[in-house]
């Protein structure tokens, strides 16, 4: 998703485009991703350095998948929010999410400011752990 914003406003369905395609993408890293796992899976044991190498490969790629794969949740969530007719309104205080916001995030929750304070409250909440 790094194209260009536009100079009008996005329609919907321009960002229900942009959705698809960026599910479409991810689906396509996931198969990627699920390959190199089984190769790293049926990697026979080595030098111990090695062998090191390939845990420490194998954790990021499945920490990676894990991230790729709540990024296609998110996706899917926005755009049943679009069908519903609830996409573009933030789902704290429920005024319209600014357009150029959508289009650089278009799985965005949360206007601006209400983003702001979650993430405020989170940071406080982990300081507090």
């Amino acid at each position: 998703m790094t194209e260009k914003p536009p100079t009008t406003t996005p329609s919907n369905e321009e960002l229900g485009r942009r959705l698809q395609d960026a599910r479409r993408d991810l689906l396509r890293t996931l198969a990627l991703t699920d390959g190199e796992l089984s190769t790293l899976e049926s990697h026979q044991a080595g030098p111990w350095a090695e062998d090191a190498a390939t845990a420490t490969v194998g954790v990021i790629l499945s920490r990676l998948e894990g991230q790729q794969k709540h990024e296609l949740d998110e996706i899917a969530d926005a755009l049943a929010r679009l069908a519903g007719g609830a996409y573009g309104r933030c789902q704290a205080c429920g005024v319209a999410i600014s357009p150029a916001r959508l289009w650089a995030m278009p799985t965005a929750r949360h206007c601006v400011e209400c983003q702001r304070k979650l993430e405020a409250t989170n940071r406080e909440g982990r300081a507090n752990e």
